[in-house]
């Protein structure tokens, strides 16, 4: 169960910039968190369209190295219609859990990383790794959101005792 305090924290420990971190709304946790690879991460572009950066059936994230650098305005991408950030973005919550109420700033792409506490190394090894390498790109303004998909302190009792239950493998 991971709260603002420890989710800056572990940010911090794995030298993430512990600005725009994000966390997800309790109803909408289960179909976020559900078979994604983590860490992992979402591609849009200025109009918020999703960018699919994979081959089809691929988790992989590795290719990242390459695709985040090579990002840029007036590009050509696959936008597959999967989702769109508008919709991700009603999903999110801010750090203490309160619904996003201003808009982001504008950006040429937003990357949404997806990331948990217990990760560990792994959000040193690769999450801090995007960040870094969105942040080099000169080419373009890009917009980086951290969101943690810890269960949450701020959620209700119930409701997280709920999404713990369904979360178990059955014996």
């Amino acid at each position: 169960m991971e709260n603002r305090s420890s989710i800056l924290k572990s940010a911090q420990r794995y030298g993430l910039d512990t600005t725009g971190i994000y966390t997800v709304a309790a109803k909408d946790f289960p179909v976020t968190f559900s078979g994604r690879p983590l860490p992992d991460m979402l591609v849009f572009d200025s109009s918020g369209n999703y960018i699919e950066y994979r081959d089809t059936g691929n988790y992989c994230n590795g290719i990242l190295l390459d695709f985040i650098p090579s990002l840029r305005p007036g590009g050509a991408y696959r936008k597959t219609g999967k989702t769109t950030l508008q919709e991700e973005l009603q999903k999110l919550r801010d750090i203490n859990g309160h619904e996003l109420s201003a808009p982001l700033a504008k950006a040429d792409f937003y990357l949404l990383i997806y990331w948990s506490v217990w990760l560990g190394k792994m959000n040193k090894n690769q999450v801090k790794v995007w960040e870094e390498l969105a942040r080099q790109n000169k080419k373009s303004n890009i917009k980086v959101l951290k969101v943690n998909l810890d269960l949450q302190e701020s959620w209700p009792p119930e409701t997280r005792t709920a999404l713990l239950q369904s979360m178990r493998k059955p014996k």
